[in-house]
């Protein structure tokens, strides 16, 4: 799609067919960035290079980042090596990361009315993401995992599914051989979509009837046209009324697949934008067109911790909440007990005051600080409002009293950010990312102790 077209029209037309539900996702985690100790590469390089190290394979001289196809090829050509052995070891590795979703995943799970997600990958980070945003970590999307030798479907037509759904179309992680590592096994598994017994047929009907969001689906030409074909069952140079955005840079960079849509499939539009970048562009146009949110009981949010013995109050923008929960787990592991609002939620004036109740409750208040926070346009985000409230509640307390703890998470300058008065009095922490040092949780576990124990006593 060239960038004249990329406009506000091509914003509009998207977020109209979202808003009527009529886009499914197609997405690629796999070619997404992940952070990990400390570096960010894509989940694929990741999980290649320490399995890399895993099995001994040196992976000078390739050229360019770590590839998981590079490492399998390579491991089969080793004396007695046997394929069935990777899909356990991959699994092995893959669990002893734990990495979180990355942001763009966030970004796509806060858009509300997408429901159905198919990935190509076969990670869980998805489903993660959704938890996270959707459900406050609850593990509660729908998953149905795809094999040639267990065919499986969609629970429900499109329209009636009644939460969110993601689609391993390409299998799912485990110790058995069920899911694509490499290029035999997606052979198989297309093979086996193409068998009617077989096919998951819901999946393909509301594949036909939608509009496609594909997302770094970095797919070889052939397999692009071919799944493009299958999806909408007809001729791509036929008369159709829905449409595909390929979100990809190195899609507009293949020249056969661009000329080959362009001549026969004119409804599929190439967007050269990082699909990272593209995820948070959708997030912002959808959220400032829906500034309310999405809707939410309140008897089905749990309400902030109270009483003497009260929780550390973790208060950040949403658009750090991968660094924030891991911030949250290390000190939940310390035996800190921990309370902050995963999906930044806002539900009116009883929401409002269940805040201002927690943050009076809270015994520590821990504002997050980073580049969003410091944004121009978030200045009236909902985070301020718990800062502004915290601010409130230290005014009342000894000049000495610890209260306000800010942690900054990236390369935003200490103490000289946009924050209310009485934090720039605190000390303040960096950890980057969220990676939480030993010598912050054991300041935070004295502080923690001693004002509990002291709480007690009154």
């Amino acid at each position: 799609m060239s960038d004249d077209l990329f406009d506000e029209f091509f914003w509009n037309d998207l977020l109209d067919y979202i808003d009527d539900r009529r886009v499914v996702v197609v997405i690629d985690s796999g070619l997404l960035p992940v952070a990990c100790d400390g570096q960010t590469q894509t989940f694929d390089a990741l999980v290649a290079s320490r399995l890399a190290a895993k099995l001994r394979i040196d992976l000078n001289g390739a050229g360019h980042a770590p590839r998981l196809v590079d490492v399998i090829s390579r491991y089969l050509m080793l004396p007695r090596s046997r394929k069935e052995d990777l899909y356990v070891r991959i699994a092995q590795v893959i669990k002893d990361l734990q990495v979180e979703p990355p942001q763009a995943m966030l970004d796509l799970a806060a858009v509300s009315p997408l429901n159905l997600f198919v990935t190509l990958s076969f990670d869980a980070m998805l489903e993660r993401a959704i938890d996270l945003v959707r459900h406050g970590g609850d593990a509660r999307t729908e998953v149905v995992t795809f094999a040639p030798n267990r065919a499986t479907d969609l629970p429900t037509p499109l329209e009636r599914l009644a939460a969110p759904t993601v689609f391993h179309l390409l299998g799912r992680q485990s110790s058995a051989p069920e899911w694509v590592i490499c290029d035999e096994d997606r052979l198989e598994f297309l093979h086996a979509l193409q068998d009617d017994a077989r096919k998951p047929k819901l999946l393909f009907d509301a594949l036909r009837d939608s509009h496609l969001l594909l997302l770094g689906c970095r797919l070889p030409d052939w397999l692009a046209r071919f799944f493009l074909r299958a999806a909408k069952n007809a001729p791509l140079s036929s008369r159709r009324v829905t449409l595909e955005y390929l979100v990809e840079p190195m899609a507009t960079g293949d020249a056969e697949l661009a000329t080959f849509l362009a001549d026969f499939s004119p409804n599929t539009r190439l967007v050269a934008l990082d699909p990272s970048v593209f995820c948070a562009e959708l997030r912002k146009r959808w959220g400032e067109r829906h500034p309310e949110g999405n809707p939410v009981r309140l008897d089905e949010v749990p309400p902030p911790k109270a009483g003497a013995d009260g929780a550390v109050f973790l208060s950040y923008s949403s658009q750090d909440a991968v660094a924030v929960r891991r911030l949250a787990q290390s000190l939940d592991a310390a035996g800190i007990d921990v309370w902050f609002d995963r999906e930044q939620l806002q539900a009116g004036a009883e929401w409002d005051r269940r805040i201002r109740r927690g943050v009076d409750a809270s015994i520590l208040f821990i504002p997050v600080i980073s580049r969003a926070t410091q944004d121009e346009t978030r200045r009236r985000d909902y985070f301020w409002s718990e800062w502004n409230a915290a601010d409130d509640r230290a005014s009342g307390m000894a000049p000495d009293e610890p209260f306000i703890v800010p942690v900054v998470i990236d390369d935003t300058p200490p103490y000289t950010s946009v924050v209310p008065d009485r934090f720039r009095k605190a000390q303040w922490t960096v950890l980057q990312d969220g990676e939480a040092s030993a010598a912050f949780i054991d300041r935070m576990r004295e502080m923690y102790r001693s004002i509990s124990a002291r709480a007690r006593r009154q």
